[in-house]
């Protein structure tokens, strides 16, 4: 504590008795590993995640699609002609965590039963008028796609695309407050899990542009599409610390907060993208389509841990 500030938390006519001597040479840390602390300290510092524009404020051009191709701002268009955007992102079931390695992690008879669960949750969202499912992706952990598998199986006309490892789970970012994760384990998955948001996280166009995002731009569409869909949905199946990643980005927040966010097993957080560039979240690790009995986290059963 600051001299002055010791002094100033005294009783009024009190004095401070305060050392007069640096600590021994014995009570000191080494000096070398004084430097490596200030070293980590800079390289954690570094990796801190730096908005666009100041919090609270919001970036328009978040996802860098604001201007269309005539370069008219795509948030001041009413109606832009595009759907609006809704990312279902729902965690793994629960799975055998005894295993070594990644191919015996699979789902245990709950996990199973969470993932059907799940899947008839998202046909129910699909079924809404107007709604049109893009496809079921999953990381490439086997847990994941044991799940989305599982989900797929409850859909109808939907495809089942093949497995992202940028979705595999990681450590996103330092995690503030309950611990700063060692920065080799942030160097090491950050950039790919941000460069995930980046892939999956996106205002849809209108049927007149071209989505070269999408591996469409040799199939240029001359004519608007019979009944076209007003909301688009992708389905993510992945991972806790990805999906509360996702969650605090897409809304412009600080992502170091994810360790105060809870997704249960087969939890079903929504979020939606509308034309003009806002983000909703709708919904942040629902669990309404389970008993209180199948909600896990991991080896954890219900709430009352």
């Amino acid at each position: 504590m600051h001299r002055l500030a010791r002094r100033a938390a005294l009783p009024l006519g009190a004095c401070a008795v305060l050392p007069t001597s640096r600590p021994r040479a014995e009570d000191r840390a080494p000096a070398v590993q004084r430097r490596l602390t200030a070293v980590a300290d800079l390289a954690i510092e570094a990796q801190l995640f730096q908005p666009a524009v100041p919090w609270p404020q919001w970036d328009c051009n978040w996802d860098h699609r604001e201007l269309d191709s005539r370069g008219r701002r795509r948030s001041l268009l009413k109606p832009s002609g595009a759907p609006r955007r809704h990312l279902i992102l729902i965690r793994h079931g629960q799975y055998d965590e005894s295993a070594g390695d990644d191919s015996g992690r699979v789902l245990t008879a709950l996990g199973k039963r969470q993932a059907v669960q799940a899947g008839k949750r998202v046909a129910e969202l699909l079924s809404q008028p107007g709604a049109v499912c893009r496809g079921v992706h999953s990381s490439r952990l086997a847990r994941a796609v044991e799940t989305a598998d599982l989900i797929h199986a409850q859909l109808n006309n939907v495809p089942r695309l093949p497995g992202d490892p940028q979705l595999n789970e990681g450590v996103p970012c330092h995690a503030i407050p309950d611990g700063v994760h060692h920065a080799a384990a942030v160097y090491r998955d950050g950039a790919r899990i941000e460069a995930a948001f980046r892939k999956y996280f996106k205002r849809a166009l209108p049927w007149d542009e071209i989505d070269d995002d999408d591996g469409d731009e040799d199939h240029p569409v001359a004519y608007p599409p019979v009944n076209a869909p007003t909301d688009e949905y992708d389905v993510l199946v992945c991972h806790a610390n990805v999906i509360r990643f996702f969650a605090l980005r897409a809304l412009q927040l600080p992502p170091e907060g994810w360790l105060r966010l809870c997704t249960m097993n087969c939890s079903v957080t929504h979020v939606t993208i509308s034309p003009d560039g806002k983000v909703s979240l709708r919904s942040l690790g629902d669990t309404g389509h389970l008993s209180v009995d199948e909600v896990t986290f991991g080896t954890y059963t219900g709430t009352n841990w």
